[in-house]
C-alpha cells in the first residue's frame, strides 16, 4: 500500500513541476523530482510520464518542453517549417543533392528519405539543417524531383532546378 501512495504523491509532484517549469529533458525533470524529495530512475519517470499523458511539445521559439495535456489535446504551436518556409532549399550538383531545412529538421527529413527505400536515393548524411543526399548514377533530376514530391510534400514548392 505504501508504494501505491508514494507513486500517487510522486505523480502529483511531476504534475506540479511540469506545470510550473519548462523542462527540456528527463534529466532536468529527474533533478527537480530529487529536489522535491522524490528520487527515481529514468525508467520509472518514463512510465509516470506515459501514465500522466505528459509529452514534449514544441514552443513557438523552437524549444521542445514537457507539457501536460488539456482534455487530451495539446495546443499546437506552428513548426519551424510553417513559420519560415524560406529556410527550405534544394540544390543539385552531379549525383549529389543538398537539402536545406529549418534548424532541427534535417535528421527527420533524412530519416524519411532513407526509409523510402528508393533506388534513386542511395543514402543521406544529415546535420542540423542540411542534408546531403547521394543519388544513383542513372537518376535524372526529373525522377528525383518526382520522388521528393512524393516523400516530402513540404518541399513541393521548392522543387525546381
Amino acid at each position: 500500500m505504501r508504494d501505491f501512495q508514494d507513486r500517487n504523491t510522486r505523480l502529483k509532484a511531476i504534475r506540479m513541476i511540469v506545470g510550473s517549469q519548462q523542462l527540456e529533458s528527463q534529466d532536468e525533470l529527474l533533478v527537480e523530482l530529487d529536489k522535491a524529495g522524490f528520487p527515481c530512475g529514468q525508467a520509472t519517470l518514463s512510465r509516470d510520464l506515459k501514465k500522466l499523458r505528459i509529452s514534449k511539445v514544441r514552443l513557438r521559439n523552437g524549444r521542445s518542453v514537457y507539457s501536460m495535456s488539456k482534455e487530451g489535446m495539446f495546443s499546437p504551436a506552428p513548426s519551424h517549417e510553417e513559420v519560415n518556409r524560406e529556410k527550405w532549399a534544394v540544390q543539385f550538383s552531379g549525383n549529389l543533392l543538398v537539402i536545406h531545412t529549418p534548424p532541427g529538421h534535417a535528421s527527420m527529413v533524412a530519416y524519411t528519405l532513407d526509409n523510402a527505400h528508393s533506388a534513386l536515393l542511395l543514402g543521406t548524411v544529415a546535420g542540423d539543417d542540411t542534408i546531403l543526399v547521394v543519388l544513383a548514377e542513372n537518376a535524372t533530376r526529373d525522377e528525383v524531383i518526382a520522388a521528393l514530391r512524393e516523400y516530402l510534400p513540404a518541399l513541393r514548392s521548392k522543387l525546381s532546378y
